[in-house]
């Protein structure tokens, strides 16, 4: 049984911009269900994708954050500074 997506749905637009830093155009995902995380979904190391991350959101991306399901991910990276 796959699992659901309504909570990526709902962040959907932030779910998105956040793949567009890891994931290039053959592996960006079809679909994204709300237990997946970053490295269900991208090739890239712990360490490329924090960095990546860090870059993009101006604050360094913890290991721990990177296991959380990408919707959870998407709600820690925008609510810090």
């Amino acid at each position: 049984m796959l699992a659901g997506d309504a909570e990526v749905q709902a962040r959907i637009a932030e779910v998105e911009a956040l793949l567009r830093q890891l994931c290039d155009a053959e592996e960006f995902p079809w679909f994204v269900s709300d237990e997946a995380t970053v490295f269900d979904l991208c090739t890239l190391s712990s360490e490329e994708i924090a960095d990546r991350l860090s870059a993009h959101y101006g604050r360094r991306v913890q290991l721990l954050e990177l296991q959380l399901p990408i919707w959870r991910l998407v709600e820690r990276v925008r609510s810090l500074p």
